[in-house]
C-alpha cells in the first residue's frame, strides 16, 4: 500500500483555521462550511462602514448578527440559554453593531434590540463562527451571511469540523526548543524548559524548581499568564503574588514545576480583560464583566497544560491552586493528580471584591495560611 504525501503545511484542518483566525484580526471576510451550507462570516469588533456595505451586497441585503447566549442576556434581549442570530436591517451602521458586539458600557444604550420574534437560536454555522472568534480573542458578535459569492471568490474557508477539533486537548503539538539554568531570586537554582505548539507557534514555559523526582508526585503550578499582575505588580489581582508565592513555596520544598501559559484573562485574553476592567469600574463583578462582553465566567482550557506535563515526564503531579475546575480539567486530560495545597496572595483594597467574587460564584478555596 503506498504511502500517503506528507502535506508541506501539516494538518490541512488546524491550518485552514490558523490561517482564517488572522484573516478575521485583519478585517477581512471568510467562509464557513458545514453540513447546512456555507456562510460568509465577519467580526463585528473588526468591521467597517466599506466592509458591512460589501456584506449587505454580497448577502442580498440578508445579514444576521450572531451573539453569544451571554452577551444576549446583558443587553436584555433573551434570558434563554444559548447562542442566538437575528436579522440586520439595511440601515443599520456599522457603529450599531459594535455597540451590539459589547466595546463599551456606554454604547449599550445605542445597540440595535431586534423584535422578540426576529431572535432566532444560532445556526450550526454561526456557533462555529462565534467560536472561531474566541480562538482570535476577538469580541464573540460576528457577523453572518448566506454565502452568494462566486465559489472561486478569494476568500479563505474553514470547516465547522475544523473548528471544532481545533485546541482540543488531543490536538496539541508540542515540540522542545531549550532548556537552560535562570536562576530566580526566590530561587537560585532554576531552569526554564521552553516548548513550542505547533499548531500555532504559541509558546509555553515550563519553570523547573529545585530537584525534581519523576517517580514520585511532583509539586506543580498551572499559571496563567497575568501581564498586568506578574510583570506590572497590579493591585486589582492577586495573580503575580501567586506566581511568586508558588515559586517560593516549590524552593522551600526542596523542588516544584511552575508551568506558564498564556491564557490571559482566563482565556479572553488582554484586550478583553482591560475592557472588562471598565466594566468593573462601573459596577459589575469580574464575572459579570465577562459576561457582558459575551464571554463565560472562564475560557480557559488545560489541554496545553497536560500536554506540557507529557512531555515533562510526569505522571503524578500535587496542584498548587485554589481553583477546582482546574483540578478536574486535569484529571479529565488525563494527569494522575494525587492531591492539592491551595496557595495564598495578597489581598488589597483593589482586589479584595475579586478575591470574594472567585470564592463566592467560581467555587474558589480559601488559600491555606503560608
Amino acid at each position: 500500500m503506498p504511502r500517503a504525501t506528507p502535506s508541506l503545511h501539516g494538518d490541512a484542518d488546524a491550518l485552514s483555521v490558523d490561517r482564517v483566525i488572522t484573516e478575521l484580526r485583519r478585517g477581512r471576510v471568510i467562509r464557513v462550511r458545514g453540513l447546512e451550507g456555507s456562510a460568509l462570516v465577519a467580526s463585528v469588533e473588526m468591521l467597517s462602514a466599506d466592509l458591512l456595505a460589501a456584506l449587505f451586497d454580497a448577502a442580498d441585503g440578508t445579514l444576521r448578527l450572531a451573539t453569544t447566549a451571554e452577551r444576549a442576556a446583558a443587553l436584555g434581549w433573551s434570558a434563554t440559554p444559548g447562542d442566538l442570530g437575528w436579522p440586520v436591517p439595511l440601515a443599520t451602521r456599522s457603529e450599531a453593531l459594535l455597540a451590539a458586539a459589547g466595546a463599551t458600557t456606554a454604547a449599550d444604550a445605542a445597540s440595535p434590540t431586534p423584535a422578540a420574534q426576529d431572535l432566532t437560536p444560532a445556526t450550526t454555522l454561526e456557533r462555529a463562527a462565534l467560536q472561531l472568534a474566541k480562538h482570535a480573542r476577538l469580541l464573540p458578535t460576528m457577523l453572518c451571511a448566506r454565502d452568494r459569492s462566486a465559489p472561486e471568490a478569494p476568500l479563505l474557508q474553514v470547516t465547522t469540523a475544523a473548528i471544532a477539533a481545533y485546541q482540543e486537548p488531543g490536538s496539541v503539538e508540542l515540540e522542545f526548543i531549550s532548556e537552560v539554568a535562570v536562576p530566580l531570586f526566590d530561587a537560585p537554582h532554576a531552569r526554564l524548559a521552553v516548548y513550542r505548539d505547533r499548531r500555532d507557534a504559541s509558546e509555553c514555559v515550563a519553570v523547573k524548581i529545585g530537584d525534581i523526582d519523576l517517580t514520585r508526585v511532583v509539586e506543580v503550578r498551572v499559571h496563567s499568564a497575568c501581564m498586568t499582575g506578574d510583570l506590572l505588580g497590579s493591585l486589582r489581582c492577586d495573580c503575580g503574588d501567586q506566581l511568586r508565592s508558588a515559586i517560593r513555596r516549590f524552593a522551600q520544598l526542596g523542588g516544584g514545576v511552575l508551568l506558564y501559559v498564556g491564557q490571559e484573562g482566563r482565556g479572553i485574553g488582554l484586550v478583553n480583560k482591560l475592557r472588562a476592567y471598565a466594566l468593573q469600574d462601573n459596577g459589575l463583578d469580574t464575572i459579570d464583566a465577562d459576561r457582558h462582553l459575551g464571554f463565560v465566567g472562564d475560557e480557559r482550557r488545560y489541554g496545553v497544560a497536560a500536554a506540557l506535563l507529557q512531555a515533562l515526564g510526569i505522571s503524578q503531579v500535587r496542584l498548587h491552586t485554589n481553583n477546582p475546575r482546574k483540578i478536574r480539567a486535569l484529571t479529565d486530560a488525563g494527569i494522575d493528580v494525587a492531591g492539592f495545597r491551595t496557595l495564598a496572595g495578597a489581598m488589597t483594597p483593589q482586589n479584595e471584591s475579586y478575591i470574594r467574587v472567585r470564592r463566592a460564584r467560581a467555587g474558589h478555596l480559601t488559600p491555606d495560611p503560608e
